[in-house]
């Protein structure tokens, strides 16, 4: 193994943590703009004369665009 390889190869595995803690944190910051954007979305459903179940299902929806499974497909592609 050439000695850039190896060089590289402890670069990211020392990089990883760090970079693993600020991907958490960037999800769990996007989790709650999602959470308060569904909360606001619901309530302009129900004002504008849903009902409270379709409007709930439908805020749903919106919000479940942010979950775990989303996100990965999304960086898969």
């Amino acid at each position: 193994m050439r000695r850039e390889a190896g060089e590289a190869v402890l670069y990211v595995t020392a990089s990883a943590p760090g970079l693993v803690l600020r991907l958490g944190a960037s999800y769990l910051r996007m989790k709650r703009q999602a959470k308060r954007a569904r909360k606001a979305f619901y309530r302009e459903l129900v004002r504008s004369g849903l009902t409270p179940d379709q409007a709930a299902y439908l805020a749903d929806e919106y919000a479940s665009a942010v979950s775990v499974r989303n996100v990965v497909r999304t960086f898969a592609r």
